[in-house]
């Protein structure tokens, strides 16, 4: 696999009321904030240099609403890669099939999933910088 980098980290926080609350206990502020229809979720990405943490915001009824039955949590990690599609590509050789079959617009990058049956339960984004 070419190389990556960790891009970020991502939890899940069901309601937008209690994100203000976990960012100042965990002493970080709010940056960029992107909605991607795919996942309908709003993602809000901290400031700060190297990696960052991800907010995701699930919308009501939306495809990460019951994650962790509803409670949120750490959801996943993700890595950077240079070309997402040749990683796609060189997975695909390997027999390792990514979650969607293009690459997802979020906004200033690109992602897809590694599902989890791959990583030993964990959730892997790839992410590629536009």
């Amino acid at each position: 696999m070419s190389k990556s980098r960790l891009h970020h980290v991502a939890i899940i926080v069901p309601q937008d009321s209690q994100l203000t609350e976990l960012m100042d206990l965990l002493g970080v502020s709010p940056g960029r904030r992107q909605y991607v229809p795919e996942y309908e979720a709003d993602c809000i990405f901290t400031e700060g240099e190297g990696a960052g943490i991800e907010f995701i915001i699930p919308g009501e009824g939306g495809k990460l609403s019951k994650f962790n039955r509803g409670m949120g949590g750490l959801h996943h990690i993700a890595l950077e890669v240079d070309d997402l599609v040749a990683l796609q590509h060189e997975l695909a050789d390997k027999g390792v099939k990514l979650l969607e079959t293009t690459p997802v617009d979020a906004g200033d990058i690109r992602i897809n999933f590694l599902p989890p049956i791959y990583s030993r339960g964990v959730i892997v984004e790839f992410v590629e910088r536009k």
